[in-house]
C-alpha cells in the first residue's frame, strides 16, 4: 500500500505540477495579451505619431523660411523703387546753378519779388553717393503768393528742400519779407 500510496503521491504531485505550469502560461500569455500588447501598441503609436509631428514642424519651417525670403524680396523691391524715385529726382545738371531760372520763374509766377539768390557755396554729404548742395533765396511778397510758391518747389520734378525759413512781416500788413535756405540734391558722381 506504501507503493500504491506513492505512486498516488506521485501522480498527483505531477498532476499539479503539470497544473501549475499550465496556469502560469496561461497567466503569463493572459498578461501578455491583456497588458503588455495594448502597450506596445500605444508605445508603437505614440512613435509614429511623434515621427508625424516632426515631419510637420520640418514643413511649417521650410514653409516660414520661404515666406520670409518672399516678404524679403516684397520689401527689397519696394526699396528698390523708391531709390529709383528718389534718383530720378536729383537735380539734372551737375551744375547747382542750374536751379537758378527755376526758383527765379517760381517767384515770378507767384508774384513774388526776388531779393536774394545766390549759391552758399557749401554742400552737406547725404549718405556716401550724394549731396546737398545750399542756396539763399530771399523773397518780399503776400503770404498766399508764398504758399503758391511752396507749392510750386514741392510739385517739381527735381528735389529743392527747405533747410531754413524766416518771416519778417513788413511795414505794410500783408507783405513779409521771406529768408531762405534752400538745399538742392545732386549725385556726387555727376550721374543721376
Amino acid at each position: 500500500m506504501k507503493k500504491q500510496f506513492q505512486f498516488w503521491l506521485e501522480a498527483i504531485q505531477m498532476k499539479w505540477l503539470v497544473t501549475a505550469i499550465v496556469i502560469y502560461f496561461a497567466i503569463t500569455g493572459s498578461s501578455l495579451q491583456v497588458l503588455i500588447l495594448p502597450e506596445s501598441q500605444r508605445y508603437d503609436e505614440a512613435v509614429l505619431r511623434q515621427n508625424q509631428l516632426a515631419e510637420t514642424y520640418i514643413d511649417l519651417v521650410s514653409l516660414d523660411i520661404e515666406m520670409a525670403i518672399e516678404n524679403l524680396n516684397t520689401q527689397l523691391a519696394v526699396l528698390d523703387s523708391l531709390e529709383a524715385i528718389f534718383t530720378s529726382r536729383l537735380l539734372g545738371s551737375t551744375r547747382v546753378n542750374a536751379i537758378f531760372p527755376v526758383l527765379d520763374r517760381f517767384c515770378t509766377e507767384s508774384l513774388l519779388k526776388v531779393v536774394t539768390l545766390e549759391p552758399m557755396n557749401k554742400f552737406n554729404n547725404v549718405g556716401k553717393k550724394y549731396q546737398a548742395h545750399l542756396i539763399r533765396l530771399s523773397m518780399i511778397g503776400r503770404f498766399g503768393d508764398f504758399l503758391k510758391f511752396m507749392e510750386m518747389i514741392e510739385r517739381h520734378k527735381e528735389w529743392i528742400l527747405i533747410d531754413e525759413m524766416g518771416v519778417k512781416p513788413l511795414e505794410r500788413n500783408d507783405y513779409a519779407r521771406y529768408d531762405l535756405t534752400l538745399s538742392v540734391l545732386v549725385a556726387k558722381d555727376g550721374k543721376k
